[in-house]
């Protein structure tokens, strides 16, 4: 459906452009708010909260994350998914929301819901300067957009956190702060708290978000949160000797949120795994290990990176899925690099090991397939393997 279209149409007519809106913001939250709209009374303020909006899964893991907390303050409401969430949970929400609009629509979506919250039409800082109230946990999501484009420093969102975080604890327990996924951990611990807990959650094909809790203990951690729940894990502290990929094993790529939050060594004491190299987020195993948070690959060849190489993958590979981590070259300029199509069901990695030696390796989504005989024959010969 053309919702543009259907707006220049009907221009003028405020009945018909607020259904448009409605439709609009249904159509694009329909996969990621399906309990909430199926509620015929619930409403978008605009299409920019509907992209926004936090999707069910992740905020019901925000609920989970606010660990009894009986009073919690939402200084940043927007379409109050988090909020409702948390209120199913079984905490008292107070929700201030800049926006009166907004601040209107979400009152009637509560109600139809059936969740009982205190809704406010304030700014959330001058609100929280002037109260005397206290709250188990306040849960903040700055704006990181606005006319300038997108912003990921906590210090370029609004509200600047890091300049109202001594408020924010002067007011409440713990706070909870969603953060960008851009920003870098360390760069999030200057800018906070070293003893910040930090959280990277993510679907199985992005991280979503870092989520930071203070006060904490310093701990890193990921979870992974789709329809069939979550796989976590908690970093380590030592780094484990690298392992060379090899024909035959299986190259572990673990999802988005883990790849943020680093946990090599737990992967590695829980899963039997071994990273290839301290800064390329792939590891190796003998065989897939059972609820492994990511995708598995058996690798069929590895090869140095080098012209001969590039000439004879290329020959015998007409069609790769190729992808690069810690690569000079990223997938496309690979891509071009090697003259393959994209595609097929073979999947390249050029990837960096020890000593900056670049390699590529070629894998199978399928444990069960067999290479071509010519790369079969050809592996055998220039596979490399661990010295």
């Amino acid at each position: 459906m053309d919702f543009n279209a259907l707006r220049l149409k009907y221009h003028g007519d405020p009945v018909k452009m607020d259904e448009i809106l409605q439709a609009e913001c249904r159509h694009k939250c329909a996969r990621k708010l399906p309990r909430t709209l199926s509620h015929d009374g619930f409403r978008f303020p605009s299409t920019a909260l509907a992209e926004m909006a936090t999707a069910e899964p992740v905020a019901d893991f925000h609920a989970r994350m606010i660990d009894g907390a009986s009073t919690v303050l939402d200084m940043t409401l927007g379409l109050a998914i988090d909020a409702f969430a948390m209120s199913r949970h079984g905490a008292r929400l107070t929700g201030i929301e800049l926006d009166p609009h907004a601040a209107e629509v979400a009152c009637g979506n509560a109600e139809a819901l059936g969740i009982d919250m205190e809704i406010i039409n304030a700014d959330s800082v001058e609100w929280l300067r002037n109260t005397d109230r206290h709250f188990d946990l306040i849960f903040i999501d700055p704006a990181r957009r606005d006319g300038a484009g997108r912003h990921f420093a906590l210090a370029d969102c609004r509200p600047d956190v890091t300049a109202i975080l001594p408020l924010m604890m002067e007011h409440a327990s713990r706070v909870m702060i969603k953060c960008s996924p851009m920003i870098d951990i360390s760069r999030l611990r200057a800018d906070t708290s070293a003893d910040a807990d930090i959280v990277a959650v993510g679907t199985r094909r992005e991280c979503k978000e870092l989520l930071l809790t203070l006060p904490g203990t310093g701990s890193t951690s990921a979870v992974t949160v789709d329809d069939s729940g979550e796989i976590a894990g908690t970093s380590g502290h030592n780094q484990p000797e690298p392992l060379f990929p090899t024909p035959g094993a299986y190259l572990l790529e673990p999802f988005p949120a883990v790849m943020k939050a680093g946990p090599s060594q737990l992967l590695d004491d829980r899963f039997g795994t071994c990273r290839i190299a301290p800064s390329t987020h792939l590891y190796c195993s003998a065989s897939v290990p059972g609820g492994f948070p990511g995708q598995a690959f058996r690798i069929i060849e590895v090869h140095d990176f080098n012209k001969r190489s590039a000439s004879d993958i290329a020959r015998r590979y007409g069609m790769l899925n190729v992808a690069t981590r810690n690569f000079p070259l990223s997938a496309p300029q690979l891509v071009k690099k090697l003259g393959v199509k994209e595609g097929g069901d073979y999947r390249l990695f050029g990837v960096t090991v020890a000593q900056n030696r670049k390699i590529l390796i070629i894998t199978t989504n399928d444990p069960t397939d067999n290479t071509p005989d010519s790369a079969a024959d050809s592996s055998r010969h220039q596979g490399l393997h661990t010295s």
